[in-house]
């Protein structure tokens, strides 16, 4: 065996203990606290640059889903008109800016078992302004626009809006919404 390793001998050399000395003579560890104002300084322009356009994002947002709301109270009106088969009316409080539905779910349709569904506010949930030049939309019992002692024209206009930007729908006499726009109010 001392054949094949012929001298081998180990010489074993203690390491150097590191100090705080030694580190900064190797290079820096960490950072520097001009580099860490630097880095936020950096963030900070970004966020100042990115603010408004997630501000106008954010009111687009809101516009967009009130809008949604709107058509789909419409729809559940009219959904549930056709399923009990007798009228329902469509509720715009305009002045705390909050839309539901009522319906009478009684087997006789003697206007005993009045129901709320789907009630929703609008400044509270996406600060958003509600209008509209009707307070009540009804629908028969075939889920079409009708008339009724709280309900004196069918059809009408509803405006969603918050911060200057504005969608407006505009629902037919027979019940469809025909179109919302968006708009930018000046």
């Amino acid at each position: 065996m001392s054949e094949i390793l012929p001298n081998l001998r180990h010489r074993v050399t203690p390491r150097r203990r590191r100090t705080a000395d030694s580190a900064h003579r190797t290079g820096s560890r960490g950072f520097t606290i001009l580099e860490i104002i630097v880095a936020l300084a950096l963030v900070a322009a970004v966020y100042a640059i990115a603010l408004p356009s997630i501000a106008r994002t954010r009111v687009s947002a809101s516009v967009h889903n009130a809008r949604h709301v709107v058509v789909s109270s419409i729809s559940l009106a009219r959904a549930t008109a056709i399923r009990f088969g007798r009228p329902v009316t469509l509720r715009l409080d305009i002045v705390n800016d909050r839309l539901w539905v009522v319906a009478d779910t009684a087997l006789a349709g003697a206007g005993v078992n009045l129901v709320t569904l789907g009630h929703f506010s609008f400044a509270e949930e996406l600060d958003v302004n509600l209008d509209s030049n009707r307070s009540t939309l009804c629908f028969n019992g075939r889920g079409i626009g009708t008339t009724t002692a709280a309900c004196p024209q069918p059809g009408g206009v509803i405006v969603v809006s918050r911060a200057g930007l504005a969608d407006t729908l505009i629902v037919s006499p027979t019940g469809l919404v025909l179109q919302y726009e968006g708009e930018d109010e000046d």
